[in-house]
C-alpha cells in the first residue's frame, strides 16, 4: 500500500480494510512521491523473493492499481515481465482473481486501465502547472510551506542540549542541509 501525500494518508483506511478483507497476512506501509525512491515497495518484493521458492507462488495485493504502480510501464513489468514467475499480483479494483499474465483480456484490461490512470495523472500535472504558472503571474503563489525552517526551534533547542547536526537532523526527519542552513542563518541574525 501506499500514499503520495500526507494529505492522501485518509486513503489508508480503506486500503486497510480492503486488504484485511482480503485476508492479507503482511502489510507493507509507504508514503512516497511519484518521483522518489520506494524502499518498502523494494523490500516487499525483496521479501516475496525469498517467499517465492521451489514452485511456492506468493500472490501480491495492492488494494488499488495506482498504490501499487506509479506508471503503465511499471505495471507492465511487475506483472507480465516479473523477476521471480512464482509472484502473482492481485489487483481488486480490476479483478477478484489474482491476474494471470498468459490471459490476454486480463492484461488488456491491465494495461486499459493503467494508461487511463496514466493519462490522469499527466493531466493533473498539467492543470497544476498551469494554475501555478497563473498564480505566479497574478502575484499570488507564494511555494510550498517551508518544512525545514518551520522546525527551527526544535533545530536550536537540540542544538543547545549538546545535540550534533546529524542527530537533530535523524530526530526531526529533515535533511542535514536543511539542519546547517538553520544553524547559519542563526549565526547570521545574532551578527
Amino acid at each position: 500500500m501506499s500514499v503520495n501525500r500526507v494529505e492522501q494518508a485518509a486513503g489508508w483506511d480503506d486500503q486497510i480494510a480492503t486488504l484485511k478483507g482480503l485476508g492479507c497476512s503482511r502489510m507493507f506501509f509507504e508514503e512516497a512521491s511519484t518521483r522518489g525512491e520506494r524502499p518498502e515497495f523494494h523490500r516487499m518484493l525483496a521479501e516475496a523473493n525469498q517467499h517465492a521458492v521451489g514452485g511456492s507462488r506468493v500472490c501480491l495485493v495492492a488494494a488499488k492499481m495506482d498504490r501499487a504502480f506509479r506508471d503503465l510501464a511499471a505495471a507492465d513489468e511487475a506483472i507480465t515481465r516479473p523477476v521471480n514467475r512464482d509472484i502473482i499480483w492481485l489487483l481488486p479494483d480490476l479483478s477478484p482473481h489474482p491476474l494471470d499474465p498468459s490471459d490476454p483480456t486480463q492484461m488488456l484490461l491491465v494495461r486499459m486501465m493503467g494508461a487511463v490512470a496514466q493519462f490522469e495523472r499527466d493531466r493533473l500535472a498539467e492543470r497544476r502547472a498551469y494554475g501555478i504558472a497563473k498564480a505566479k503571474k497574478e502575484g499570488k503563489y507564494r511555494g510550498r510551506k517551508p518544512t525545514a525552517r518551520a522546525k527551527t526551534p526544535e533545530v536550536l533547542a537540540l542544538m543547545q542540549r549538546g545535540f550534533r547536526p546529524d542527530e537533530i537532523a535523524k530526530q526531526l526527519e529533515i535533511g542535514r542541509a536543511s539542519v546547517f542552513r538553520i544553524l547559519r542563518d542563526q549565526r547570521e541574525n545574532a551578527g
